[in-house]
């Protein structure tokens, strides 16, 4: 955001402080940020006290919610469990001027699933200074998320699934919070189910308002491109903790995966023993494959699966070794399934071709195939 458009906000905001902004409209909204009842069965240990609600998640929804499916870009990173900790202040303020959004958390839905700026983390456009749009680069399911480099699930935009899992009554009768942002006001999503409701025309430029008693709250676009806010009225605070394990390749280094052109169809996630298997199926398009010969061929839509269980049982993409042979980036197929935990049948998942041929540095030694 420009610092002019960031004056402009400001100008709204210092209105608001003033007694310059009536209330708009006749909305009543319900902040119950100590009520169990107001958040769903995903989070736990919901508590009050020094002037801030704490609560505790592992950052995944509802399992009946489509995690992952109708990405297209994807980063081969898969919804594992966190061990969030957060914390939203009771009673925030608004700031004098509002503060910028930049790639990463900005607050948490309802569900202990967090909710981060729509920009993705690659480089700013010289021209107007923002990162690409997650939304509009193909990476995120039909919920609104995607996992990160973490692995950990969080949206980019208003979370479409969890608000319909919610309900009208919820949103729209209740008007009860889908979420908070790191500055502690509520997010709402008014007029998602019912268009009377609709507050689209009385938003500040950080998509806030009051409400009929003076309570400022964000609330969702109910429309493409579905924005949660697009600055902070409020000062941001330190609002969450996490603890995991990140997964690692057979070498021992840990991954991040690189993003391909792959337009995932379906996601599963299946304990067995000590183990979290994910998989996801679905179409590798436009992508230059390195094969064991050390030819490359251009893969126009090939079917298969990406997947992992632990450092001895997957498949994923890495990218191969710059070569004077190969022009532009060239993919490889790291297929490993000497350690797969009893249960998981690899031999029913639809692989790509593994490649077999001299290691790759990122990779140590090449697996023995399948």
């Amino acid at each position: 955001m420009r610092m002019l458009e960031l004056a402009g906000v400001a100008a709204v905001l210092a209105a608001a402080l003033s007694g310059g902004g009536a209330p708009a409209g006749a909305h009543d909204i319900k902040v119950c940020k100590c009520d169990q009842a107001c958040y769903t069965d995903e989070v736990s240990k919901v508590s009050c006290e020094r002037g801030r609600a704490r609560f505790s998640s592992h950052g995944l929804p509802d399992p009946k919610d489509p995690m992952m499916r109708g990405i297209t870009a994807t980063n081969q990173q898969f919804p594992a469990e966190h061990n969030y900790g957060f914390e939203i202040l009771l009673e925030p303020k608004l700031a004098r001027s509002p503060t910028k959004t930049d790639a990463g958390p900005v607050g948490v839905a309802v569900n202990g699933v967090p909710i981060f700026d729509p920009s993705t983390q690659g480089p700013a456009n010289r021209d107007t200074g923002r990162r690409p749009s997650a939304f509009e680069a193909g990476e995120l399911d039909v919920c609104g998320g995607h996992a990160g480099r973490g692995d950990d699930y969080h949206y980019h935009i208003a979370p479409k699934c969890l608000i319909d899992d919610l309900g009208p009554a919820w949103v729209e009768e209740d008007k009860k919070p889908i979420g908070y942002a790191m500055d502690g006001f509520p997010i709402l999503a008014l007029g998602w189910f019912d268009k009377a409701n609709a507050v689209e025309k009385d938003l500040d430029p950080c998509r806030g308002m009051k409400d009929a008693s003076g309570q400022y709250f964000y609330n969702v676009k109910t429309t493409s491109s579905w924005d949660v806010l697009t600055c902070l009225s409020g000062r941001p605070q330190h609002f969450a903790r996490d603890r995991w394990l990140h997964r690692v390749d057979r070498t021992g280094k840990e991954i991040t995966g690189i993003p391909i052109h792959f337009a995932i169809k379906d996601s599963t996630r299946q304990a067995y023993g000590g183990d979290v298997c994910h998989v996801m199926s679905g179409l590798l398009q436009g992508e230059q494959i390195l094969e064991t010969s050390g030819r490359t061929r251009k893969v126009r839509a090939e079917e298969g699966a990406l997947f992992y269980c632990n450092k001895a049982c997957y498949g994923l993409f890495f990218e191969a070794d710059r070569s004077r042979a190969i022009r532009g980036r060239a993919i490889y197929y790291d297929y490993v399934a000497d350690g797969c935990p009893g249960g998981f049948d690899v031999s029913a998942l639809k692989t790509f071709t593994p490649y077999e041929g001299p290691a790759q540095s990122r990779k140590g030694p090449p697996p023995t195939g399948r």
